[in-house]
């Protein structure tokens, strides 16, 4: 496992530094395309069937892209050609967190027990900033189960102001201390 893991960063590395910086977001988007195509289950039979060449199975694959830069098309054949199309969603996340990186902007993820406000979108973003100094890019999922408040997620860090949150730490806290028999 961690060597694909590795493979699949030097493939998004090399892909990174062979894309000029202002076709980086859309070699993003095209990578994203193509690997969703991968998970359709009947498009994944196609396209690991070893009897069929590696040309056409490279032809079909990128037709689910418009104008696919020439680049991805070199990644694609080369995985194809390797039978590495497995690492395709490996290579997306790769490539997308060293664009993130370089562009100085961090992922996070919120999950809230209701749609946030423009304002709390603003202030979570603030809170971010000031943390890592990079521009938060957010993603939200709301979650009913929190009761109230949310939970930030970025790098390794979590920040939980949810209400089940907080019940869970006081329920920690009154069952890990001293027990007392009252009669």
């Amino acid at each position: 496992m961690k060597r694909i893991l590795s493979l699949s960063v030097k493939y998004a590395n090399a892909l990174f530094l062979s894309l000029p910086e202002e076709a980086r977001e859309q070699g993003l988007k095209q990578l994203h395309e193509l690997s969703k195509s991968v998970s359709n289950i009947d498009l994944s039979k196609f396209l690991f069937d070893p009897t069929l060449d590696a040309e056409r199975k490279v032809r079909i694959f990128l037709s689910f892209v418009e104008k696919p830069l020439e680049q991805i098309e070199r990644l694609i054949s080369l995985l194809v050609s390797m039978k590495r199309l497995e690492l395709l969603e490996d290579i997306v996340i790769s490539f997308g967190a060293r664009l993130l990186l370089e562009s100085n902007r961090i992922d996070v993820e919120v999950d809230s027990a209701v749609a946030l406000s423009s304002e709390e979108r603003v202030a979570i973003l603030k809170k971010v900033r000031e943390k890592t100094g990079m521009e938060g890019v957010m993603k939200v999922n709301v979650n009913p189960s929190l009761i109230a408040g949310y939970v930030i997620k970025f790098r390794d860090e979590v920040i939980d102001t949810s209400l089940s949150g907080r019940l869970k730490r006081v329920s920690q806290e009154l069952g890990s201390g001293p027990r007392e028999v009252i009669e």
